[in-house]
């Protein structure tokens, strides 16, 4: 393969995978659809990439294309299914949308310098996926189940109902603050669980930040957002924990609801690079 780049072009790079799982290259039009994908060996690592105009991916220009919706839904979708489209056939080391290189020496530098981390990351990442689980709660229907589920609502219950009409009324408005604390306690409790289980069928684990409602286009708050790196061999056990996590919800009326993706890349468990690199 020819690996100098034309004066007007730069590099997309897609991904890290192992030459040693090169059996197969399909063919496939790269982000520039002018373009192919090329596999650029490294020795024990390729870098999956394709060749793409300097005037329309330089980073000043890229900064501005990124402002452009229709350029950006159209780009970043392409990325996306590369990124998954590669992870069928290989272990892969997916990188962000628009990561560029100027020469092929530049590119070169880079994978030399992290080589040991990348040959590491291929052997963590082999045969195993990324899956996103989300938990929405619907406050409303949460705080009502917890008002009539939850024994110490019920202690504070009685205890006012000992109390003379007077402090009832004062002790009644405390106890509708008291059941919406409680209620989300008690979401957080059950969404620690449910990653506790988690967590035991998975090699690594991240907690992110939760989206807000504007985010999500959803009624109901999300009040868990995770990733797990799970081995393929251990879908069954993710689908059973999420069975009846989602049977329990049910069961109580909690308002509770579970959003599962995947299988991805392991976008959130493939860094390479110190941060601040």
């Amino acid at each position: 393969m020819e690996t100098n780049i034309a004066t007007d072009q730069l590099l997309y790079l897609y991904a890290f995978i192992p030459t040693d799982e090169q059996n197969d290259t399909p063919d496939m039009p790269g982000i520039d659809p002018d373009t192919q994908v090329e596999y650029v060996s490294h020795g024990d690592i390729t870098s999956v990439v394709c060749r793409v105009k300097k005037d329309e991916f330089n980073e000043d220009q890229l900064n501005k294309n990124v402002e452009n919706m229709k350029w950006l839904q159209d780009k970043a979708f392409h990325h996306h299914e590369m990124m998954n489209r590669l992870h069928q056939t290989f272990t892969i080391i997916p990188l962000k949308f628009g990561t560029i290189y100027e020469t092929m020496e530049s590119l070169e530098s880079i994978v030399n310098t992290h080589r040991e981390r990348i040959v590491e990351l291929f052997s963590e990442l082999s045969d195993k996926e990324e899956w996103n689980v989300k938990v929405y709660a619907d406050k409303e229907k949460f705080t009502r189940s917890v008002l009539e589920n939850s024994p110490e609502i019920e202690r504070k219950k009685q205890e006012i109902e000992s109390l003379s009409k007077g402090k009832q009324f004062f002790e009644r408005r405390k106890l509708d603050q008291f059941v919406e604390k409680q209620a989300e306690k008690e979401v957080d409790e059950e969404c620690g669980l449910l990653h506790e289980k988690l967590k035991e069928i998975s090699s690594q684990t991240e907690v992110k930040k939760n989206w807000n409602q504007k985010v999500t286009g959803r009624t109901e708050e999300m009040c868990w957002n995770s990733a797990y790196l799970i081995d393929r061999s251990d879908m069954d056990r993710l689908t059973g924990i999420m069975e009846e996590a989602k049977k329990e919800a049910d069961e109580k009326e909690s308002g509770l609801d579970f959003a599962v993706t995947g299988p991805w890349p392991a976008y959130h468990f493939s860094s390479f690079t110190e941060a601040g690199e």
